[in-house]
């Protein structure tokens, strides 16, 4: 099936809640009640989507594109829409600098040389399809260099010069549950409408 894009010119939403979900387990001890956790691969991003006051037109768009979902089958890009462009400077072309890395820092060249703050802490990039939040301000080098801190670690190691997303960076994504396509009507022809949504990754 297509991964799906939000319907085209739909108006932002009136609410956003955008999270990381850890994949983590804890184990305790029944005699002592001490505590050991372990953190798994697999976080994930989860996102709750409002939309209030929807007109007539907008209840019918909406209600066309979950229908075109088919529930948890279809798959969509979601970004963190409260975000959508980085605080950062975030100028140049930015692309992987290196093959075969991994985990929570990623090497990246193609930034527009000695700029402090090229990004931001809390900023997002998209890379390899995997969206991941800056965790710490970067600065740029001389070459146009940067070392960028990042969660969650990557899952696969993306190819060099894989370009770097940093305005609207997205996820794939599937609906929470298939009960979803629930939009009260009230008087005349109004709803409102909250979505919830999960990452979903091979």
């Amino acid at each position: 099936m297509t991964t799906l894009s939000l319907p085209s010119g739909f108006r932002r939403p009136g609410g956003v809640t955008f999270s990381l979900k850890p994949n983590t387990q804890a184990f305790q001890s029944p005699l002592t009640k001490a505590t050991q956790t372990m953190e798994l691969p697999g976080a994930r991003w989860a996102a709750v989507i409002t939309w209030q006051d929807l007109t007539e037109a907008e209840i019918r768009v909406l209600r066309a594109f979950l229908a075109r979902l088919r529930g948890r089958a279809g798959r969509v890009y979601l970004w963190d829409m409260a975000f959508e462009t980085p605080a950062g400077v975030a100028t140049g072309t930015p692309v992987v600098a290196g093959a075969g890395q991994s985990g929570a820092t990623l090497a990246t060249s193609g930034w527009t040389p000695s700029t402090t703050g090229i990004l931001k802490t809390g900023d997002y990039i998209g890379v390899n399809g995997e969206l991941k939040m800056v965790t710490a301000d970067a600065d740029s080098d001389a070459g146009g260099l940067a070392t960028l801190a990042i969660e969650p670690p990557l899952r696969a190691s993306p190819a060099d010069a894989a370009a770097l997303t940093t305005v609207k960076p997205t996820a794939t994504f599937r609906l929470l549950d298939d009960d979803q396509d629930n939009i009260p009507i009230r008087p005349p022809i109004r709803g409102d409408v909250t979505l919830t949504f999960e990452e979903v990754f091979a």
